[in-house]
Order: structure tokens, then sequence, then C-alpha cells
């Protein structure tokens, strides 16, 4: 049996009922009941034409400004610098203003005392991420760890201590003393009365 390289001609309509026909059972399967999807080939062939003209128009938008950047008369606005410009070298984080391990002082220290935690390893982002999810354990971005000896392996390396602000997911068990202690004929009052009933009281 031979095979030929030569190209036979085929004619623009030819392609478009191909093409019709190649995408149908793809359609039907994404959406068998949708109003949107073409039923017909020239429903196709008016789709097609329709979003052939949309994407003319986003061309001949991005020339037309591009021409105008070109000719100065669309000027783009100047991006100022991250908060104006203001440094901040306490060390705290810009939500809440808490101390944080993630944000070092402006001379290189931290509030903490310890230095700023290295970027993880990729064995250590592929161990907490892609091996976690595989053992059927949620995935969560790796402990920052104390930079210290760089020879040795992560696993042996102990977690950065963190600030109150940067443990998620910790129960928190002892009251503050900066809480109202509510005495109980307080609350009562604010208490619906079927749940009093409920509760025998």
């Amino acid at each position: 049996m031979s095979y030929s390289a030569s190209r036979i001609w085929v004619s623009r309509e030819k392609k478009e009922i191909e093409a019709w026909f190649k995408i149908q059972k793809p359609l039907q399967h994404v959406a068998p009941r949708s109003p949107f999807v073409p039923k017909t080939f020239e429903d196709w062939v008016a789709h097609k034409a329709t979003w052939m003209g949309e994407l003319a128009n986003r061309g001949n938008k991005v020339v037309a400004r591009r021409a105008a950047e070109i000719a100065g008369r669309v000027r783009r606005a100047p991006v100022g610098l991250a908060l104006g410009g203001k440094k901040l070298p306490d060390g705290l984080a810009l939500v809440l203003a808490r101390g944080t391990i993630w944000v070092p002082l402006q001379k290189g220290g931290h509030p903490g005392g310890q230095k700023l935690a290295p970027w993880p390893s990729y064995e250590e982002l592929k161990h907490e991420g892609d091996d976690r999810s595989k053992s059927g354990y949620s995935r969560f971005p790796p402990l920052p760890r104390d930079p210290g000896n760089e020879t040795v392996n992560w696993k042996q390396r102990a977690p950065t201590k963190q600030c109150p602000f940067d443990e998620v997911g910790r129960p928190v068990l002892a009251v503050d003393g900066d809480h109202e202690a509510y005495l109980e004929s307080e609350m009562l009052p604010l208490v619906g009365s079927d749940l009093l009933s409920e509760l025998g009281l």
C-alpha cells in the first residue's frame, strides 16, 4: 500500500460541513438542552460568522487604541507607588497592624528576633501540596522554617515560632482579660423564649 503526500483541494463549504459534523457530538455531550448551541448547519454557519465578526471588532479596537497611544492622544494614567511610597518599618502586618513573621523590619531584624524564613524548596511544596492531596488530606502551604544550615534537609529544620496573628485554625482555649464577663441574668433576655422553654428554664 502506498501513501501520497499530495494535497487535495477541498472547498470551503466542504470544510465547514466537516467541522460541523466533527463538533456535533461534543456539543450534544456538553450542552444537550442549551438553546444557544446551534442545531442545524445553517445555525452553525451564522454562529461562526457572528463570532468571527466579534473577533474582528476586538482586533479593530486594539489596533485603534494602540494607534491612539502612538499618536499621543490617549495617555495612560500614572501608577503610583504602593501605599503612596510610605515605608512601614515597624514590622507589623498591613492588615490590622498586628505582629507577624511575614513582614521584616527595614533594618533586617524582626520583632521576635528571628530572621525571615526562606522560601520553601520544591520538595517541600510538593510534599505539603500534591503528596498530601493524594493521601486524602487537604493541601496546606508549607510552614515557615528557620533558615539555619542549608545542608540540612528541610524536614530536620524547626518551624519558625509564629506570632498569635499567624496561627490560623487553632482554637482559643483561654479567655483574654479584655473581654467583659456577662452575667447570666443579663444574657437571659437576649435569648428567645422558645429556646428557654425547650431547656426547661
